[in-house]
């Protein structure tokens, strides 16, 4: 299983810990943690399925449309189709499993991604399999990343604050919001990005809001330009804010940025191997009372791999111990919204020491001006 992103060896070690016959991975993140193949058109209903057994072949069922793709991609040699809109492919699932011997064994599954219809229907077909949710096992798994996986998200997150750094420098008193996010999104895609995963690019009182679509807003000098956003690189996820200033800051909007950065700068120091999640969140939380900032989060920053949210949490109830290998979207932030926002997201990886932060190619210790 050499140069596979996701690690196998493990979740072959995790099947046979939990006495298990196979697994069966159906979510986006899952099959293609597995696979190492992105089916752009996976989603609930459409179902793109990887069987790794305890011992023997793996193999893949997805849409016919999609296997001639799947095929070509992934390291699993084996690969059935399904008609689309057609017959159901819980009926080529069942045959898979049974010409494998599997059909009456402990299955995992991913309890929570098929439908309930789905998931009925599944256990009908399969009446002397007993069905046990592997999605534990997954989660546990994708906190600590690989080789493979650290230099992907790695290369996402450098290429995402590229083309935020080649975006900003254009930006320009008069732009439409929505001409500048049109910007980013295509800087994006020059800097090696498969495609745009969110892009909350707002300026002014538009900042204020945490999750918004790009509007007809025009800029004007003095807006504040805040960026939320992230891409997909063979289906890891970046995720990278930056918030600027259109000409010259006010007193104001310099002093309250370099509050914030001081926060975001404690928090960051605060990470290390050994150090329980929720002492980062602490440190975070007592920063922004002490530079008088209100924080009504639950979180300082996040897991990010496979899904743009994952473990760890940095929370006050998560206790995950930090180590070597995790990857985390660490970020600070203030809204008023319909006024102004402010946010500064990094990524960053464990190290055996410390964190390497990955994303340093713009200015954040001053609200950078434009």
């Amino acid at each position: 299983m050499d140069g596979i992103r996701g690690n196998l060896t493990g979740l072959q070690e995790a099947i046979v810990a939990s006495d298990l016959d196979c697994v069966i991975a159906t979510s986006p993140e899952n099959f293609t943690y597995t696979t190492d193949t992105v089916v752009w058109t996976q989603k609930m209903g459409r179902l793109a399925v990887a069987i790794i057994p305890r011992e023997g072949t793996p193999s893949i069922l997805v849409a016919e449309q999609e296997k001639g793709y799947v095929s070509q991609q992934s390291w699993i040699q084996e690969v059935h189709s399904y008609v689309a809109h057609g017959p159901s492919p819980l009926s080529a699932l069942k045959e898979i499993l049974s010409e494998k011997g599997l059909a009456t064994g402990r299955i995992g599954v991913e309890a929570g991604f098929f439908k309930t219809s789905e998931y009925t229907e599944l256990t009908a077909a399969l009446p002397e399999a007993e069905l046990v949710n592997c999605r534990p096992i997954f989660d546990k798994l994708r906190v600590i990343k690989t080789p493979e996986e650290v230099n992907l998200l790695k290369f996402g997150a450098v290429a995402t604050e590229r083309a935020l750094l080649a975006t900003y420098a254009t930006i320009r008193p008069g732009d439409r919001e929505r001409s500048v996010a049109g910007r980013l999104a295509g800087n994006m895609l020059q800097n090696g990005a498969d495609l745009p995963a969110f892009l909350f690019l707002t300026i002014g009182a538009n900042t204020g809001h945490a999750h918004s679509s790009p509007t007809e807003y025009l800029a004007e000098l003095g807006d504040l330009v805040k960026s939320d956003v992230g891409a997909y690189f063979s289906g890891y996820f970046s995720d990278v804010a930056r918030t600027a200033v259109l000409g010259s800051a006010s007193v104001e909007q310099r002093s309250l940025y370099e509050r914030l950065y001081e926060v975001h700068s404690e928090t960051l120091a605060s990470i290390r191997p050994g150090v329980p999640v929720k002492e980062v969140f602490q440190v975070a939380t007592e920063g922004y009372k002490r530079v008088k900032i209100p924080f009504p989060f639950s979180f300082a920053g996040h897991g990010i791999g496979l899904s743009a949210h994952e473990g760890p949490l940095l929370g006050a109830d998560d206790e995950t111990i930090l180590a070597p290998q995790m990857v985390l979207a660490v970020e600070t932030r203030v809204r008023w919204p319909g006024q102004a926002g402010y946010h500064i997201e990094d990524m960053v990886c464990v190290t055996e020491t410390g964190l390497e932060v990955w994303t340093q190619h713009m200015e954040t210790r001053r609200l950078m001006e434009i």
